[in-house]
């Protein structure tokens, strides 16, 4: 439970209660008495300014301080106190009301009547603030954290979805090397290597635009296409090879004369 003070303003007369928990109730003295009589704001002022100094004294910090003030009360609080009410940790409660709502006579409650019923209503009701409060703070949190995960689970989708697509865009490249590249190691590669073949074999589904029959390529084209090769990023050598070393078709591919050497340096690793 909450501690707490009240401070009862009813009728001219001012009295407070400090609540530890609900076996720790203390009346508190303002200027040495149990009440205080208060006709003016004036003494309503001096009399809140004694009750302070004592529990800042005692190290009494408060979660909140409820006040009791019936009509006259509330012009003595307004005329005396008029910043009272910035108070974050104040409440503000009509002794009409609560009187009401508590079954009592509207005059000031005797000492039994704040310990047995209103003090316990007042700290049942702080008690039911305070779950209200943690329950919105969990739905907050619980908000914040679905927020967080929608926005983690479109952050994945957003990269498996650019992984994707950079997965395509390589085999397209290395669709693109394998037709750049095989006729320069194999000769009639194509004809032995059919184009729907090698488009499933590569990850693709459409089959590769490859002209049947394939033309084997001029002396010229073929030197450059050689010298290309071989200024390939080593990896990108490899991985070609690795690829052919997978089809069922390897055996019937013979390795050009002039690419055996690094083709064979190749496969050592």
């Amino acid at each position: 439970m909450n501690s707490f003070v009240v401070i009862l303003c009813v009728q001219n007369q001012l009295s407070a209660w400090k609540v530890h928990s609900a076996s720790a109730v203390t009346r508190l003295k303002i200027h040495g008495q149990g009440t205080l009589p208060v006709s003016s704001s004036k003494a309503l002022r001096e009399g809140y300014a004694d009750l302070d100094e004592r529990l800042r004294g005692e190290g009494f910090h408060p979660d909140v301080i409820h006040w009791l003030v019936d009509q006259s009360g509330r012009k003595l609080l307004a005329e005396g106190l008029p910043h009272v009410d910035s108070i974050a940790a104040l409440q503000l409660i009509s002794w009409e009301w609560l009187s009401n709502r508590l079954g009592l006579a509207n005059s000031a409650p005797m000492d039994d009547d704040m310990k047995s019923l209103i003090l316990p209503w007042l700290s049942a009701n702080d008690e039911t603030a305070e779950r209200e409060q943690m329950q919105e703070a969990l739905a907050m949190e619980h908000r914040s954290e679905a927020e967080r995960l929608t926005v983690e689970r479109q952050k994945l989708l957003q990269e498996n979805e650019r992984l994707r697509a950079q997965n395509t865009a390589l085999q397209q490249v290395d669709a693109e090397n394998l037709l750049r590249f095989l006729p320069a190691l194999y000769p009639r590669v194509f004809t032995i290597l059919g184009a729907a073949d090698l488009a499933l074999l590569s990850g693709r589904i459409e089959p590769l635009a490859i002209p049947n029959p394939y033309p084997e390529p001029s002396e010229e084209t073929l030197r450059a296409l050689q010298r290309d090769f071989r200024d390939l990023p080593r990896p990108i050598q490899q991985q070609i090879l690795a690829f052919i070393r997978r089809l069922p078709h390897q055996p019937n591919l013979q390795v050009r004369t002039e690419m055996r050497e690094l083709v064979y340096e190749l496969e050592r690793g």
